[in-house]
This record gives structure tokens, C-alpha cells and sequence, in this order.
């Protein structure tokens, strides 16, 4: 039965400690919704964050080649899924933690304006619906694409259990750029959307206006249920 927006209260308890250790509550921007035009500088001061991807560009998303994509029905309507990318060279002199968190909300922040469709790769571009990613194969993609580190994509699976990426955070932890944090339906029976926590009280996810960056409020935050670090 659907408990309403009450019963995602409890999950938020959690979400205050996050964000008090964080040092980012007070820092939250008013309103549902936040935009932030990521440009040729938004590299957090890091260097290289960049650099190589014309020729990540070039490389093929999907092992099954373009001809093969459509009208296709062992692929069905999601389409190929992505091939694995090469892991990423960080540059000499840096913090590499750092560096890899940066990197993943600059990734992610590229993709703004993709729409919201269920497919695997950004290049899938049935016509009848167009290209586009759900969430969770978002946030697989802008880790495998940004660092080279390839997760599952289904929901649940990346969420908790044997296959899912990195390890979950406790309570008292920080949040850091670049986690993955899960959200729960209205009645908490399941996970059912990730965002990439961008930091200072923003998040980046698709949802049914497609990528954007909003605020970690509203139904985000009630229906919080826990984060996944996947770099340290």
C-alpha cells in the first residue's frame, strides 16, 4: 500500500547527518531545482580533466556495431550495451582521488540535456523515440566512460548485493563527489533512482526531463535511502 509522503521522512534522518558532516546543509540553494552550465572550465582547478576526451569520443560505445543496433530483437527496445572503456590515466603531481571525483562530475555535467529514455548507450538513437539514458544506466556510463570503471547498470543490482559498485556508506560519513546515492519509491518498498552527488547540496541524474542538475530537496531528499562510494 502506498504510505505516502510521510513515510519517506525516516530516510532524511539520515541525509541530515550526511550533509551535517559534509558541511553542506547550510549551503543548500532554495527551491526544487538548481541549473549550472558546465564550460570549458569547470574543472574544479584540476588539471587534464579533459584532455583525452576527443579521443575517448572516437572510441566505438557498444561492441555490437552501429548496422547491428536496430530492428535488432535480441537487443531489444534498450538497445546495445556499452563496451567496457580503457581505465583512465591520471596526471602526474595530483591527488588521484580528487582528480577521479572531479572527473566524474565533469563527465556526468557533459551529458546535460540528454533525454530520459530506457537505453544502455548515449549513441542509441532508435527513431521513434531518439537517444537518451534512464538513471542508473547514467551513472554506469559516466563511470565507465569518465574512469574506465564499468558497473552494472540495473537498478537494484547497483544499489546493493554481490554486484554493486563500491561500498556503502554509514551514517556518519561525508559525502564526496561523486558518490552515488539511491533514492526510494514514495512508500520506501524499493530503490528505484540513483544520483551522482555533485557536491555543495546539487546532484546530477536523468529523470523525465532527462540529465540536469537540481538540489538534493523535495521528494530527493524524503525518499534518501543511502549512498555508494566508488572511489577512494
Amino acid at each position: 500500500m502506498h504510505q505516502g509522503k510521510k513515510s519517506c521522512r525516516s530516510g532524511a534522518s539520515w541525509l541530515c547527518v550526511f550533509l551535517a558532516v559534509s558541511g553542506c546543509w547550510g549551503l543548500w540553494p532554495p527551491g526544487p531545482s538548481a541549473t549550472h552550465a558546465a564550460g570549458p572550465d569547470d574543472t574544479g582547478g584540476l588539471p587534464g580533466l579533459t584532455a583525452d576526451f576527443p579521443w575517448r569520443d572516437t572510441l566505438p560505445q557498444s561492441p555490437v556495431p552501429p548496422s547491428a543496433w536496430y530492428g535488432n530483437p535480441k537487443l531489444g527496445s534498450w538497445g546495445p550495451r556499452s563496451a567496457v572503456y580503457p581505465p583512465v590515466a591520471v596526471p602526474a603531481g595530483v591527488d588521484a582521488v580528487a582528480w577521479k571525483r572531479q572527473r566524474v562530475a565533469v563527465v556526468a555535467e557533459r551529458y546535460q540535456g540528454l533525454s530520459y529514455r530506457h537505453h544502455h548507450i548515449p549513441a542509441y538513437d532508435p527513431p521513434e523515440e531518439g537517444p537518451g539514458l534512464d538513471c542508473s544506466n547514467f551513472t554506469s556510463w559516466v563511470y565507465n566512460y569518465g574512469l574506465g570503471v564499468r558497473f552494472t547498470s540495473a537498478i537494484a543490482s547497483q544499489a546493493d548485493g554481490p554486484k554493486a559498485p563500491g561500498r556503502r556508506l554509514g551514517p556518519d560519513e561525508p559525502l564526496a563527489v561523486g558518490d552515488l546515492l539511491f533514492i526510494t519509491t514514495r512508500d520506501r518498498s524499493r530503490v528505484s533512482h540513483v544520483v551522482v552527488w555533485l557536491g555543495n547540496g546539487r546532484i546530477i541524474d536523468s529523470h523525465t526531463e532527462g540529465v540536469r542538475i537540481r538540489t538534493l530537496t523535495g521528494w530527493y531528499k524524503d525518499c534518501f535511502s543511502h549512498a555508494r562510494r566508488v572511489i577512494e
